[in-house]
This record gives C-alpha cells, structure tokens and sequence, in this order.
C-alpha cells in the first residue's frame, strides 16, 4: 500500500531509527511420522484448503473476526512437542495486502508492494510456510488488518513452528492496529514505533513464544520469503 493511499491512517515516522527484536533460532529436528492419515498429513489438507476458504469467508462477513484472537499462549505447543509438521509440495506464492496463503516445503512467498504494511510469514519444521500481508487500510477484496493473525494461526493448525518473520513498515503500525483494524477504531490509535509491542500482539494471536517472533523494519519494496 502506498503511504499517499492510507486515508486516515497516521503519517509514517522516520524508518531509519527502528529498532530489530532479533529471533533465538531453533534447531530441532522434524520428528519422522507415518500413517496414511498422520496428524500432519491432516493439517496439509485444511491448510490446502484455507488458502482460499479462509479468505473468501472472511470477505463475506468483514465485521467477523476469526475465532483464536484473544486465546493465551499455550507453553505446552505443537512447537516443542507431538502433532509433526504439515506435508506439502514445493510452490510459489504472491501474497497481495489483505491475503493470507501458504507454501509447501521449500516454496517461496512473495509480498508485492510493501511500503507501509506488515508481512508475517511463519516458518514450520518442514520447510513449509505461511504468510500473511496485513495493509494499514483493508483493500477490496481482502480481510482488513485485524483478521490477518487470526487466519493464519488458522491456517498453521498444529504445524510444528520453527520461527515468525515479522517485516515490513514497522514504525508505521501501532501494535493495536493488530487487535482492531483503523476502520473499526474511534478514535484512531496514534501511529507507535514498537517492535517490542507488535512482537507480543503477534506471538498472543498466533500463540507462540515471543522467543520464536523477531520483528524487523525493512525497505520499501518486494519481500521474498
């Protein structure tokens, strides 16, 4: 999204001076699993389908958020133990502000156009991902800025998460705008450079630890991950 196109959105601060709330890598090994119908296998299947489903509903009832947005995180995860990690085919992916979507292992996603908006693609133990690219405004067609987390986690299931990748207009976001999209407040939350806060909002909704979140400013343009 272009900074002219936000509306009411607050002005962007200086980039320059954001701070990076750097990652604690993990190296576990994927457990093995089998079974024609394994916990993973099941998860590829309603990740597959939320691609679209997830979406597509969501656009329906835009004043609908996902459940799981307020859940506490659960320190006994499917990061750390059992479930296994979701199957997949490698491919490639562009993600278009308001779109959620996921990649099997060793596909890439591309977030086109990032200029003051927030891209969080999370990483699973088999190389699979999915991402989501939150715009500061909704844009036609697509879910509006609080509903990105929520469909994610939704897509993720019991994956097995190896780290989040939060990028993009860092200092552009108030963390609430997370929480409740700018078109849905009044007043507005004024525009706040936390790194550190929109970590906790993320690591909240998807209900991960903070330690596997790293958020990170980064110049306009096309990510790839």
């Amino acid at each position: 999204m272009d900074r002219e196109t936000t509306g009411g959105a607050p002005a962007r601060l200086p980039r320059s001076a954001a701070p990076v709330v750097p990652a604690v890598p993990a190296g576990e090994q994927l457990r093995a699993t089998a079974g024609p119908l394994s916990p993973s296998a099941v998860t590829a299947l309603q990740r597959a389908a939320g691609n679209t489903a997830t979406t597509h509903a969501v656009a329906a009832d835009p004043r609908h958020t996902p459940r799981g947005a307020n859940l506490a995180v659960q320190r006994a995860e499917n990061d750390n133990t059992g479930g296994g990690a979701p199957a997949g085919t490698a491919q490639s992916q562009t993600v278009a502000e308001g779109e959620v979507k996921s990649v099997g292992p060793g596909g890439t996603i591309t977030y086109p156009s990032v200029t003051s908006c927030l891209t969080i693609t999370v990483y699973l133990r088999d190389g699979s991902k999915v991402g989501g690219h939150a715009s500061l405004l909704q844009m036609s067609g697509g879910m509006y800025s609080d509903q990105i987390l929520p469909a994610i986690r939704s897509q993720v299931g019991e994956g097995r998460v190896e780290k989040i990748d939060v990028s993009g207009a860092v200092s552009a976001w108030n963390p609430a705008y997370l929480r409740t999209a700018i078109e849905k407040s009044d007043p507005v939350p004024p525009q706040k450079n936390d790194p550190e806060g929109i970590r906790d909002v993320v690591s909240s909704i998807l209900g991960r630890q903070k330690k596997k979140v790293s958020v990170r400013e980064t110049p306009d343009g096309t990510l790839t991950r």
